[in-house]
């Protein structure tokens, strides 16, 4: 819906702290082109730039609550703020608008911030000051769909939607921290608190924040964990899963503008497209193609289309688009990441852009109903193994089994330093899901990483860079926790995934679309880097121009020329190392940029 920034500074002059938001909401332009709002008193200035979606006319931020002592910013969308509001309603609340962000004002005010959270359905990012009680209170949905960032200093505390924003700040540390760089390196993104900057943390996709005015020192609680596996749970019922997924469906239909859905012919996003086009029929839909005819899935979204009777586009992306968008792309991003789909998704957003304003699309369904073949060793006595970091595992796999880009002993090569230092978030992941059996411990460690911080990550950051709000509608509360709760059968067999899931879409799907194996999403990458470096040279004069601190480019320069010569067979490395170098030369463009109109030195 928009983006949210504010800032706490005692020391500083109101007009300095007022210059300090105006510069940062205009960094937020892209995220909500179509307005801005701002709240300062005293030390603190608050405000939003908007994407308006639902009530056009009154919707703009801040609401107030109490009068004026609750003052509220929201990023993203509340889906049942209707239902709430006319609890609200009962309780005496009176609304001047239609506004979800009104509801969140209100119902604060109703049932405080914990009581309050516990009853949206929403993806958000939460900024609420209580003027009585001198507090600013932020908060993120339970899965990460809307992003945070927070840094704080003495007598000074700051929040954005961006990371880079927060960085530009002048007394913010923008070291490069090891770990964050070795997780990039094994990983192709950051997960967890830690960004890959010193000074900036994000809040946790569940969690709350809590700052004193006086004292802006943030202290953090956790507002929801999902359930781990019961024996008492529900018994599978199909009819259970379409009546969880039509509801989430058409709750993420509401708005005041037009909606279509990302359709690539696979199961999950094809799921969503039918139950949307009962709703509303000849509802647009999108997919991308691609030239190569063992990577395009296009022409199955073509046959879904039809099938649902839907108004379809279709796009095909090739190596022209790879080599202009790379760059953009990777400026689009405010924290490095290396998923080989954001260019095709970037794309895909900004076309769609031109006929809708919202899009629904399929993430959080594999997590939720274990549907990515590396799962399978689960199914097998090997996965009883105990789980003892992130990264470092012998079997170079992530606790879901994903493999990783590197071993401990290239990382070693190409990392200037290393940290040893503890990190309290990556131990509570470990506990969170020891102990899980080993299918639950899989999907519950991808829940926690690969969804909010590279998959929720892409869909927002390619998305918002073109003014589009993505909606993830398989992230109903409701719906990921019956199916993280499902026996393992009901979710995975040796030779079927999402096997519930399947069950279910045979009631909205054509019968070759529910039962075609999942292809996943595989780019021609090979090909694609070969003409990169052609267009941009060797690859260590490259890799030298693009420094990125913390790693040894000689290093980095002769893995990428070993990675060429032996034909690219490691291409997830090539392309999450040129991705770091071209994020890098855009992050530090564009925090010298914000430095500048901050008056500060570059």
């Amino acid at each position: 819906m928009c983006g949210i920034a504010g800032i706490i500074d005692l020391a500083g002059q109101q007009r300095l702290i007022t210059r300090s938001l105006a510069v940062m909401l205009g960094e937020l332009e892209h995220r909500g082109p179509d307005g801005e709002g701002r709240f300062a008193e005293g030390p603190v200035a608050m405000g939003m730039r908007r994407l308006s979606i639902i009530d056009l006319r009154r919707g703009g931020q801040p609401f107030y609550g109490l009068g004026g002592r609750i003052v509220a910013f929201q990023n993203g969308e509340i889906y049942n703020y209707r239902s709430l509001r006319q609890e609200l309603r009962r309780l005496g609340y009176s609304f001047r608008s239609d506004s979800d962000t009104e509801v969140v004002a209100h119902g604060y005010a109703a049932w405080g911030m914990d009581g309050m959270l516990d009853k949206l359905d929403g993806m958000f990012a939460i900024a609420i000051l209580d003027r009585r009680s001198g507090e600013l209170h932020l908060a993120r949905d339970r899965f990460g769909e809307k992003p945070l960032f927070y840094a704080w200093a003495e007598g000074k505390f700051a929040y954005c939607s961006s990371m880079a924003v927060v960085a530009a700040l002048p007394w913010v540390d923008n070291d490069v921290r090891p770990r964050s760089l070795e997780r990039y390196l094994a990983l192709h993104y950051i997960p967890g608190r830690q960004t890959l900057l010193a000074g900036v943390h994000r809040v946790l996709p569940g969690e709350r924040l809590s700052v004193r005015v006086t004292d802006p020192v943030p202290r953090k609680s956790r507002y929801y964990r999902f359930p781990p596996p019961s024996a008492d749970a529900e018994q599978p019922s199909e009819t259970k899963v379409a009546e969880l997924l039509e509801q989430a469906v058409t709750s993420r239909l509401a708005a005041d503008v037009p909606v279509g859905v990302f359709l690539s012919g696979g199961l999950d996003s094809s799921l969503v497209a039918a139950i949307a086009a009962r709703s509303q029929p000849g509802l647009p839909t999108f997919s991308m193609g691609f030239a190569s005819a063992e990577h395009d899935e296009s022409e199955h979204a073509r046959t879904v289309a039809a099938a649902i009777g839907s108004r379809h586009h279709r796009y095909r992306f090739d190596e022209a688009a790879f080599l202009s968008l790379l760059p953009q792309t990777a400026s689009a991003l405010d924290e490095p990441n290396g998923d080989q789909a954001l260019l095709p998704l970037y794309w895909l957003c900004r076309e769609a852009r031109k006929d809708v304003k919202v899009v629904l699309s399929g993430e959080g369904a594999d997590e939720a109903f274990a549907g990515y073949f590396y799962y399978r060793r689960f199914l097998a006595s090997n996965g009883e193994r105990p789980v003892q970091s992130l990264i470092h595992d012998d079997r170079a796999i992530s606790p879901s089994g994903f493999p990783l880009l590197t071993d401990v002993y290239t990382r070693q090569r190409l990392l200037i330093a290393g940290d040893d230092a503890c990190d309290p978030w990556e131990r509570r992941i470990l506990r969170d899901i020891e102990g899980l059996p080993p299918l639950a411990r899989a999907t519950a460690a991808d829940l926690l990483t690969w969804l909010p911080d590279d998959l929720l990550v892409k869909f927002d950051r390619m998305s918002m860079a073109h003014g589009l709000e993505g909606r993830a509608p398989y992230l109903f509360k409701e719906l990921v926790e019956y199916g993280i709760r499902l026996p393992d059968p009901s979710r995975m067999t040796a030779d079927r995934v999402k096997v519930l899931l399947r069950q279910a879409a045979k009631r909205y799907l054509p019968e070759s679309i529910v039962e075609r194996p999942k292809q996943g999403f595989v780019l021609p990458m090979r090909d694609w880097l070969r003409q990169w470096f052609n267009e941009h040279g060797p690859a260590r004069p490259y890799f030298i121009r693009r420094s990125v601190p913390g790693l040894d480019m000689d290093a980095v320069a002769a893995i990428a020329e070993r990675t060429l010569a032996d034909g690219i067979r490691n291409d997830r490395l090539l392309f999450a190392l040129v991705m770091l170098a071209e994020w890098q030369h855009a992050f530090e463009r564009k925090r010298g940029s914000l430095r500048k109109r901050l008056g500060l030195p570059l």
